[in-house]
């Protein structure tokens, strides 16, 4: 195979690979024969069909075939190369390929730029020592408790927390909410609708409607005032108070379940210090978790500290356009960001993750070097899992993972990056490994 590189900056290159002809026909060959093996076509047995009409049926699948298989050549034989360490594969053209001729496959590839690998044997991050409280256990259990609370009919009056179904109408400038904005919904009227007594939540359409069923029976009916600000979703009632009328329908008191042994029963558990042991090792594990990741951001923290570097671009994209869109993702989720919010703090989410990129990549640079030096790698066992973790994890059938080449790389690398981090926390010398 011929290859050509080119140096597009510190941390690009492009590489021209030449394959030759035999090598093409050798692959086109092979390819034929395995879907000639597995084809099942009428009028002949399986793997008995002639070449031609194989070749005819499933054309486009064997040409797509070749080409990946070419494609994966020439790119293993980019990662053979000394003069650089290949970090990711950013683009990649194929000319037009002719029976019988050289192929000739343009790659566009990030690579490691020159740096010095910071001492990482002089970084010691300690174990947290993780503890849990008996009122830990308790905030827990009353938790499992509420998720598992009834909500029982009664005629007494709602109390914070019981649900209470209604119905309202609401009026602003002696005007009906619905004629002064048609598509107000729920902060117009509701003919049945439930509520919490009470609630907070920033899910609750009307506040005030929330607090002032507290006290009311079935049949009751109340008023409630509603001031909407400046930021108020629905423009038309901006700046505007609403004077809400409602009619109770229904209450429903929460009752929280004893902890006897139906409840134990219905929770997997033998009896009450059984689920408080289940429940001290449930938060032990999570806490337990926690701790080691802030443990290994502290140690990623150390490594890059005051590294400055060349990072490879098409990678801090990458990294940047997915930060993106987890980052809006956690403002919508947490309030802080609505919907007609989204131009104004778009930029301000496009740099939050840009710098954000760059950190992680800088450190991924960092770590594929110490990788590299010391000669870390997976075991078959450990891709295998990989694969596994991500299959369930995505809720993609590891077959169809397995087929997806470029996946395979970017679990492989993430895999090997973890093992280099774990060698930096350890400080211990790897042991040699049969590469999967």
């Amino acid at each position: 195979m011929d290859i050509k590189i080119q140096v597009t900056n510190p941390t690009r290159r492009s590489v021209t690979v030449t394959i030759p002809a035999a090598t093409v026909a050798a692959s086109e060959k092979e390819v034929l024969k395995g879907f000639t093996r597995e084809a099942a076509l009428p009028g002949f047995r399986p793997g008995k069909a002639p070449e031609a009409i194989v070749r005819q049926k499933y054309s486009k699948n064997i040409a797509d075939e070749i080409s990946q298989r070419l494609l994966a050549q020439g790119y293993d034989r980019i990662k053979e190369e000394k003069s650089f360490t290949v970090y990711t594969l950013a683009d990649v053209q194929k000319d037009e390929s002719v029976q019988g001729a050289d192929v000739v496959i343009r790659y566009e590839v990030d690579v490691l730029p020159e740096f010095k690998t910071p001492d990482w044997q002089s970084i010691k991050i300690a174990k947290e020592v993780v503890t849990v409280t008996d009122a830990e256990v308790a905030e827990h259990l009353q938790k499992l408790l509420q998720q598992r609370a009834r909500f029982e009919k009664t005629e007494a009056a709602a109390a914070k927390g019981d649900y209470v179904r209604l119905s309202y109408t609401g009026t602003v400038d002696g005007q009906a909410v619905k004629e002064v904005d048609a598509e107000a919904g729920p902060l117009g009227s509701s003919e049945s609708a439930w509520e919490e007594a009470g609630s907070e939540s920033e899910v609750v359409a009307v506040p005030a409607i929330a607090k002032a069923i507290i006290g009311l029976k079935a049949g009751d009916t109340a008023k409630a005032e509603q001031a909407y600000g400046a930021d108020a979703t629905r423009e038309a009632l901006r700046g505007k108070t609403v004077q809400y009328a409602l009619t109770v329908a229904e209450v429903r008191c929460k009752e929280i379940p004893a902890v006897d042994e139906a409840f134990c029963k219905s929770v997997g558990v033998k009896d009450e210090a059984d689920l408080r042991d289940q429940l001290r090792k449930g938060i032990t594990g999570t806490k337990e978790q926690a701790a080691e990741t802030a443990r290994r951001e502290k140690a990623l923290d150390a490594l890059i500290t005051g590294l400055d570097l060349p990072l490879p671009q098409s990678a801090v994209d990458s990294v940047a356009n997915g930060l993106f869109n987890e980052y809006l993702q956690l403002r919508i989720r947490n309030g802080t960001l609505k919907p007609e919010q989204f131009e104004a703090q778009r930029e301000e989410i496009i740099t939050e993750s840009r710098k954000a990129a760059e950190t992680k990549v800088r450190a991924q640079v960092v770590l594929v070097r110490i990788a590299e030096e010391n000669g870390i790698d997976l075991t078959r066992e450990e891709f295998t899992q990989a694969i596994l973790r991500e299959a369930y994890r995505t809720n993609v059938q590891p077959e169809k993972l397995a087929k997806d080449r470029n996946q395979l790389q970017v679990l492989r690398r993430d895999a090997v990056l973890n093992k280099a981090l774990d060698l930096v926390l350890d400080g211990k010398a790897p042991e040699a490994v049969e590469k999967a």
